[in-house]
């Protein structure tokens, strides 16, 4: 594998000047028609021609040029969607907006393949990759870890409850049939909240004894 310093200075020994592959894609450009398709697909030519001159075909940042193609390629699908809307581009301003976005994809891309090596650009984007993927999956699975143990607890203590027979799930089986506890809860703040002289802490809210009244019929129309 070439180092860092040899993948750079064959690189720049095929740069006389100024790099080729920036003046190829450069000459193409001006020379981009007016038809924005068209300059599409003298883009992705051009790509491929760049990866040819800086003898990257086959290397790890090949799949990076492919990519680069395959983003122009989709450019042709917005460009449709842009002269099916109601107020569509003018047709030279699509041509320049195209000029415009192929040239920086091309000329930021080689002025970072002449700058960085093989190595650094792969591992920076793999780097990328895993940091994303860690940060996704790792939240997903504390989330997932967390309400387990939640859940876990929850089943502890009203499996401790139900302990005594079936007169306290009776007890328990009732109470949580006529009453909202978790709004109950919410209501356990200020002045509704006190404390013994151990610091336990205790609420005062209405625990219903009997079922809730069903909702009152809707009122007929008025005569």
């Amino acid at each position: 594998m070439k180092t860092p310093g040899q993948f750079s200075a064959k690189l720049n020994s095929r740069v006389p000047s100024a790099d080729p592959v920036l003046d190829s894609v450069s000459t193409t450009t001006a020379a981009a028609p007016s038809d924005p398709r068209a300059a599409i697909g003298r883009a992705r030519a051009d790509l491929r021609l760049a990866a040819s001159k800086a003898q990257l075909e086959g290397d790890p940042l090949g799949p990076v040029l492919e990519a680069f193609g395959a983003s122009l390629g989709a450019m042709g699908e917005v460009l449709d969607h842009a002269e099916s809307s109601r107020q569509p581009l003018d047709a030279s301003a699509q041509a320049e907006m195209t000029r415009q976005l192929v040239k920086a994809c091309r000329a930021d891309f080689v002025r970072q393949a002449g700058a960085q090596s093989r190595r650094l650009a792969v591992l920076s984007g793999a780097g990328a990759a895993v940091l994303l993927l860690g940060a996704l999956g790792g939240g997903y699975l504390w989330g997932r870890s967390t309400e387990a143990a939640e859940v876990r607890e929850a089943t502890g203590i009203i499996r401790a409850a139900l302990s005594d027979g079936s007169a306290s799930a009776r007890a328990w089986a009732d109470a949580i049939r006529r009453n909202d506890l978790v709004g109950l809860l919410s209501r356990c703040e200020g002045r509704a909240v006190w404390a013994d002289a151990a610091g336990r802490r205790a609420c005062a809210v209405p625990l219903w004894l009997d079922e809730a009244p069903p909702p009152a019929a809707p009122a007929g129309p008025r005569s």
